[in-house]
């Protein structure tokens, strides 16, 4: 991540200079089959849950962009949003999907014995497998050009793809630079079944492989195919609803038709840090955005470890509730949720009481925080919930 300047590949690059290794045995590192992804580890077990932590945050941080960008449209164009349901028309859609692979990555993580991850990294921040710096900002060109580039099947964007592929691609360097990085997202699952096939080889783990094999096989179909073509409608502005103003990116963000509200970018809520949301009213929202998004993780980490539905409800329900709310109800104002990551997990008890005890006292901070500043709450905020959720937990 960026750091007073310094980017990851930087920092990465220095150290390498000065004869220090920046990642396990990246000396001898090796690439997966078919893949231009890097093998790390030898063993096929620690390579394979390397990948999925790997993949976890990165379909976790494509999750938060993609909502941040979402709830940045003005009305008029609220049917790209949609509504929560699995499908690649809408950015409610994809998100969906999204933390449906989010969700699958995970189960086989607790499946292979391994802790579930729902931390992501700070924005702006740097991978070696995305190829753009991971940043909070509202939907422009140059974020539609790098979602169309990154959900790009392998292949689809090159020389010899046919059809007017070319031209798109010679339109998203235009609009992000020339020399755009590789893109390894799509290859990243590549790798993931690579590894997993080894596991399966060496007899490393039990497991259902047959049903993980078609899981990721899915994941990764969603990804390539109808996201893709979501994307590439709106960045070229080829979408029904830019029929009336077809050239609408193209305005100036100030002018009543873009389609966006104008909202911060890269903004955090927590105090004397840089880029902190400097009106009070609007760092409040904010601040109780993120405990709410944070609760939401919390209960999500919990039904993964337990592979309890119970928990995984209640997150669906601080989701489309209290997070819900004040996502739409922010941008409108000039604000909106950061989704600000918390340093100390969202299982941090030595035991499973301790975590009950820590998701149940984070659920009470949220709720008298927002009766806190009730005055400020948006008018479908329903503070009840959270007593509901304390009962449950």
């Amino acid at each position: 991540m960026a750091r007073k300047g310094v980017s990851r590949r930087a920092l990465l690059g220095n150290l390498a200079s000065l004869g220090m290794i920046a990642g396990p045995a990246k000396v001898f590192a090796a690439q997966h089959k078919n893949t231009p992804v890097q093998q790390d580890f030898s063993n096929p077990y620690l390579e394979l849950i390397r990948l999925l932590r790997e993949a976890a945050e990165i379909e976790h941080d494509l999750m938060v962009q993609y909502l941040y960008g979402a709830f940045s449209l003005k009305p008029a164009y609220q049917e790209l949003v949609g509504n929560p349901a699995p499908g690649a028309s809408s950015f409610m859609g994809v998100i969906v999907q999204e933390m449906q692979h989010l969700g699958g990555v995970n189960r086989l993580l607790v499946d292979l014995k391994a802790a579930p991850v729902l931390t992501r990294q700070d924005f702006p921040y740097e991978s070696d497998i995305y190829p753009f710096p991971f940043e909070l900002t509202a939907l422009s060109p140059v974020s539609l050009a790098r979602f169309t580039y990154c959900e790009a099947p392998a292949g689809a964007l090159g020389a010899g793809g046919g059809g007017a592929s070319p031209r798109l691609l010679d339109q998203l360097k235009t609009t992000i630079g020339s020399s755009i990085p590789p893109n390894h997202v799509g290859h990243l699952y590549d790798a993931v079944i690579d590894s997993l096939g080894e596991v399966k080889k060496k007899n490393l783990a039990q497991l259902d492989y047959d049903a993980w094999f078609e899981s990721l096989d899915h994941i990764k179909e969603e990804g390539e195919v109808g996201h893709f073509q979501f994307f590439t409608s709106l960045y070229r502005g080829e979408h029904p609803l830019f029929k009336e103003t077809p050239a609408a990116w193209n305005l100036p963000a100030s002018d009543a038709r873009f389609p966006c509200h104008q909202v911060p970018k890269n903004p955090t809520a927590y105090q004397g840090h840089p880029n902190c949301i400097q009106d009070p009213d609007l760092r409040a929202l904010a601040w109780l955005g993120n405990l709410n998004y944070w609760v939401m993780l919390a209960l999500l980490d919990a039904g993964y470890r337990k592979k309890s539905q119970i928990e995984l409800a209640l997150s669906q329900a601080i989701m489309m509730g209290p997070l819900w709310s004040l996502a739409r109800y922010l941008p409108a104002k000039g604000g909106a949720i950061p989704f600000d990551p918390l340093s100390m997990g969202f299982q941090p008890g030595l035991d499973a009481e301790a975590d009950r005890r820590f998701a149940r006292l984070l659920i009470e901070e949220t709720r008298d925080f927002a009766r806190s500043i009730g005055n400020l709450l948006p008018g479908d905020f329903n503070d009840k919930l959270y007593d509901q959720l304390i009962a449950a937990v």
